[in-house]
């Protein structure tokens, strides 16, 4: 679920700009300008206010993704995806979050009732395919789980058996197939990147991060997203995800050359 079409040269130049010119779909426009603007509001209210905006922005996401679903256009254009409960093969790979995202499930987790057995579980992960949170073929964080998970329809399920079946199949995915819906992906794409735009435009680190040991990482530190508004170094580096957006260069503006790979 690595497979923006966004490098991080085309990253930087969407969260440089005053506007999201650089993205290419209007779909994807529109998640991108109203995730940053919630972000951008919640800004101000620090850290806590920051990390609740992650679920309104998964309420907005999902409420665009539900409107371009139900027009015409759509219904009538666009082959059906084949997903469905059950069918769990897009889990057998790794999924980048933004921290935020992370910091966002780490609350869910602590606060829901069935909390307790899902933390073990991502406690006892070491590493490795499935995703922790597939059981019986089924998200058991599905409410919270991250933009990339919810972006990903694929027409064919006999092409995402015969992919994530394989032993060597990549480790974050291969590119998506031939078929699959471009409209979700361009939502929780363009959700994505709103959500770190205006923390790198405040010179705020907000790196995607490799979620399953990124998570395992804050699960038991309910203090890591403060530790974070403060400059403090939460997340191992190498749950980053370098490629994703460019990293911030303190006392510097984000301008600053990527090192993406």
């Amino acid at each position: 679920m690595m497979n923006s079409p966004f490098d991080a040269t085309a990253a930087l130049r969407a969260m440089t700009s005053t506007t999201s010119g650089g993205l290419s779909s209007p779909i994807r426009d529109a998640a991108f300008e109203a995730v940053r603007t919630l972000v951008g509001a919640a800004m101000p209210k620090g850290p806590d206010a920051v990390v609740a905006a992650v679920g309104e922005v998964q309420a907005y996401a999902e409420g665009l993704w539900a409107s371009v679903r139900a027009t015409p256009a759509f219904a009538l254009g666009t082959k059906p995806a084949g997903c469905a409960k059950g069918c769990g093969w897009c889990c057998h790979q790794r999924v980048g979050a933004t921290v935020t995202e992370v910091f966002h499930v780490a609350n869910s987790l602590r606060r829901r009732p069935d909390g307790a057995p899902l933390i073990d579980r991502l406690k006892a992960w070491n590493s490795g395919r499935p995703c922790v949170f597939l059981i019986d073929n089924a998200c058991a964080i599905y409410d919270v789980r991250p933009m990339k998970c919810r972006g990903v329809y694929q027409v064919d399920v006999r092409w995402c058996m015969s992919t994530f079946a394989k032993q060597d199949a990549p480790l974050f995915g291969p590119p998506p197939s031939p078929e699959f819906q471009q409209q979700p992906k361009d939502v929780f794409d363009g959700a994505v990147f709103g959500l770190a735009h205006p923390l790198h435009m405040a010179g705020r680190d907000c790196p995607g991060v490799d979620f399953v040991p990124a998570l395992k990482t804050v699960i038991d530190r309910p203090d890591a997203a403060r530790a974070w508004w403060r400059g403090e170094t939460v997340f191992p580096a190498e749950a980053r995800l370098h490629d994703w957006f460019p990293p911030v260069k303190r006392g510097k503006s984000p301008k600053a050359k990527s090192r993406g790979r």
